[in-house]
């Protein structure tokens, strides 16, 4: 018996029993409640392991050794990420134990969460390598896609507001944008852009019908249009690029019956918007790198306008969209292989949104976000740790009681919310200070936290895990009805048509463990890295594509007022489908010029075995 053979079983034995110990774990009643994805996730694993084993052998095996080697290493890398993250996301449950039963426990819990993502990738890889979502053998119009695509979901979307939500779900955040519009007062914190576009369409409903509602109605009414036509957009891009019918018509009835979708088509607020525009610019690039469309000058402009309005209409947008520039710039100065124009036209995105957030909007007296927003983080860390173990120097406190009452800090202090410990600073406090003081502010605040690196950890795991965590409490409020101010009222145009519609949304909410998921936040953010993951395993550019959302996830993982609200993580779930399809398609329609992998990307010169997997990213002949 060879040195593999005698592994092999020995591997076997062990992957089983580090799953059936991650299913055990998680199936404990006081951990099932809240960690249902967990316990799916085990059983998934389990049934992955099976499948894998019973085709153990079966296939190919004529990938170079140099191919084995890498795709090794890539797999166990991101397996020990995972294990990372399950082991940091379930602190609470080993915190309280002995020394040694920490270890312990933190020990296995990493390991078998390994288990279970090889486990898991391996069936995946092997079930996409058989049946490829982008092998249309009859091509499909593109454009007929589109015009059914939007109108299904136009009149459909349309409907629900008329009849159960008229003129749109207005929430303390959209009535402050109208009080703006109104007054003339503006703020930049909410995006005045956005807030301006609704008073553009405010004003000529004003004009027409000199009623607030039916001026409200007008934006809302213009919002569902271009949400509608944003998807049917995606999903037209998608046939154009060869996916399969009913890959797409999946993707179509997800937009149509998933609650978060129809809500968010008429709710007044920047996410469904930024969410629109994040997931046209995905998809643009996406056109401008398989060559798709007639001329290609139209998709780098748009690639540049929508880069603008990835800038300007969230507060995290800038700062994701200056991390996903110098990815692209590092990834084009080391391959060569990255056109530059998408360079020049994110240099020009940004440049543009620069100038017209800050010099312009100074320039009109329009202030910007408060300092305090953007350092939830730091506040929650320092206060956490006030709470928990106070030993602050008289040097630490001096400047903390320069900026608010740490003790008001400590009395408001939400572990998951972090807008009670900022209103201390805001309105009791003192932000200038910040402002004025950075650097010592900075020092105080990595002083404090190097001396306290656990409680500073768990602090941040508790205010962001609900972005990286499938498991964690969901912040997700369905607005029924409008702040009723100013005239504004709810108007409710068909009674039954109003409970039957709410009676279907109650069925994505708590009560049911299942349907809950299509609006959990860190589950989808997990599909996105499986994406990201199987890219980098078979070295393909389309990785690309999942970068722009991933930059997004980043900046809510260092500045998120709310430990998991939906609506930050929108986007996740309108770039969705373009990501997976570009991701997990073998093949895709052929363009104007061969594609590239990202093994040539890379410049890997050797000559390569014929792979079991999917294809490189190879653009094929017509």
């Amino acid at each position: 018996m060879t040195s593999s053979q005698i592994k092999r079983p020995a591997y076997t034995i062990c992957s089983f029993i580090g799953l059936v110990y991650f299913l055990c774990y998680f199936g404990q009643p006081e951990k099932t409640s809240s960690r249902i994805v967990y316990l799916i996730t085990g059983v998934f694993a389990i049934f992955a392991f099976i499948m894998n084993q019973a085709v153990l052998g079966k296939g190919s095996d004529d990938v170079s050794e140099k191919d084995k080697k890498y795709r090794s290493k890539v797999l166990l890398g991101f397996a020990a990420l995972f294990g990372v993250m399950v082991v940091v996301a379930n602190y609470e449950h080993y915190m309280n134990l002995s020394v040694t039963f920490q270890l312990i426990s933190i020990v296995l819990l990493f390991l078998s969460a390994g288990v279970v993502f090889i486990n898991i990738f391996k069936f995946c890889d092997s079930f996409l390598a058989k049946h490829d979502i982008a092998k249309q053998d009859k091509p499909a119009d593109p454009a007929k896609w589109f015009v059914i695509s939007f109108t299904l979901l136009a009149v459909f979307y349309m409907l629900v507001f008329f009849l159960c939500s008229y003129p749109g779900q207005i929430c303390s955040d959209s009535m402050n944008q109208i009080h703006q519009i109104v007054t003339g007062n503006y703020s930049n914190h909410h995006p005045v852009y956005q807030t301006w576009i609704i008073g553009f369409f405010y004003n000529i409903g004003m004009s027409m019908f000199q009623d607030i509602n039916a001026a409200v109605a007008t934006y809302t009414i213009f919002q569902i249009i271009f949400m509608s036509a944003t998807f049917a957009f995606m999903i037209s891009t998608i046939i154009e690029a060869g996916g399969r019918r009913i890959f797409a018509a999946g993707w179509l009835i997800w937009f149509l019956i998933t609650p978060c979708h129809i809500i968010f088509s008429f709710t007044l607020w920047k996410d469904s918007l930024y969410g629109a525009v994040v997931c046209l610019f995905i998809v643009y690039l996406y056109r401008i790198f398989k060559k798709l469309g007639k001329r290609q000058s139209v998709n780098y402009a748009m690639l540049f306008l929508t880069g603008v309005g990835f800038n300007l209409l969230r507060s995290n947008g800038l700062p994701a969209f200056l991390l996903l520039i110098v990815i692209f710039a590092v990834v084009a100065v080391i391959t060569k292989k990255i056109d530059k124009k998408i360079l020049f036209a994110f240099l020009a995105s940004l440049i543009v949104a620069l100038i017209m957030k800050f010099p312009m909007l100074k320039a009109m007296n329009i202030p910007q976000a408060d300092t305090v927003e953007m350092l939830s983080i730091p506040v929650q860390q320092v206060t956490r740790i006030a709470r928990e173990n106070y030993d602050f120097t008289s040097s630490e406190r001096a400047v903390i009681d320069q900026v608010a009452s740490i003790e008001r800090m400590e009395e408001r202090y939400n572990p998951r919310i972090y807008d009670y410990a900022r209103d201390v600073i805001r309105y009791e406090g003192n932000q200038q200070y910040i402002k004025d003081h950075p650097f010592q502010c900075l020092g105080t605040w990595f002083t404090i936290v190097i001396r306290h690196p656990v409680l500073a950890t768990r602090a941040w795991v508790d205010q962001t895990s609900g972005y990286w965590n499938p498991c964690s409490y969901y912040w997700m409020k369905w607005w029924d009805g409008v702040c009723e101010e100013d005239g504004l009222r709810l108007i409710i145009n068909s009674q039954g048509a109003y409970e039957t519609f709410h009676k279907y949304v109650r069925w994505f909410t708590d009560d049911n463990a299942i349907l809950v998921q299509t609006y959990n936040v860190g589950l989808h953010v997990w599909i996105i890295l499986f994406c990201f993951v199987y890219c980098i395993y078979y070295k393909r550019k389309n990785v690309l594509f999942s970068l722009p959302v991933l930059c997004l996830v980043a900046t809510l993982l260092i500045a998120t007022l709310m430990h998991d609200e939906f609506r930050f993580g929108y986007p996740i779930y309108t770039c969705l489908p373009i990501i997976v399809f570009s991701a997990l398609a073998r093949k895709e329609k052929p363009g104007n010029a061969k594609d590239f992998s990202l093994t040539e990307m890379i410049k890997d010169k050797e000559p390569k075995a014929k792979s079991t997997g999917p294809d490189p990213d190879i653009i094929p002949d017509a």
